[in-house]
């Protein structure tokens, strides 16, 4: 048997990637998923790097489909349809797999939406840091439902 070569992505905070939850193994970018289906727990993917084909196909619903595995634990993680999608698209079960969000590692069935989910958690971030800076300065002017004012 030879050695076994894995593509690894850069674990930095600008990348965020899907990885098998037993091993680790990398598996696709977040940016190379098209689609993700909440309630199935799924998500359509291309370019997936560390995954065997299995050739033998069964069928899924209306269509057939090829098992896909993790190329270093033999983990199921999804399927291909056949006939085969353009450019490798393959369902991906969200259950198996990880999500590196840049920082640490996340159960990437739990996640709605990881990258809108960060960059609402920055947003949210920005706010809370701009409130508090405004905290001490109230305008003295400015007048709230709650305060009397006489109108004649």
């Amino acid at each position: 048997m030879g050695r076994l070569f894995l593509v690894e992505f850069d674990q930095t905070p600008e990348v965020h990637f899907y990885c098998c939850r037993t091993c680790q193994a990398h598996i696709v970018l977040a940016q190379h998923c098209f689609s993700r289906m909440e309630q199935l727990r799924e998500g359509l993917f291309k370019n997936v790097v560390n995954v065997v084909v299995d050739e033998r196909t069964r069928r899924e619903g209306f269509f057939q489909v090829e098992d896909i595995h993790c190329v270093r634990c033999n983990k199921p993680l999804g399927w291909r349809y056949i006939p085969a999608q353009p450019n490798g698209t393959v369902l991906l079960k969200l259950a198996h797999l990880l999500f590196w969000d840049g920082a640490r590692l996340l159960n990437a069935d739990t996640l709605l939406d990881p990258v809108v989910d960060q960059e609402n958690q920055e947003d949210h971030d920005q706010e809370n840091q701009e409130d508090q800076g405004n905290q001490g300065e109230e305008d003295e002017d400015d007048q709230g439902p709650d305060d009397n004012v006489d109108i004649d």
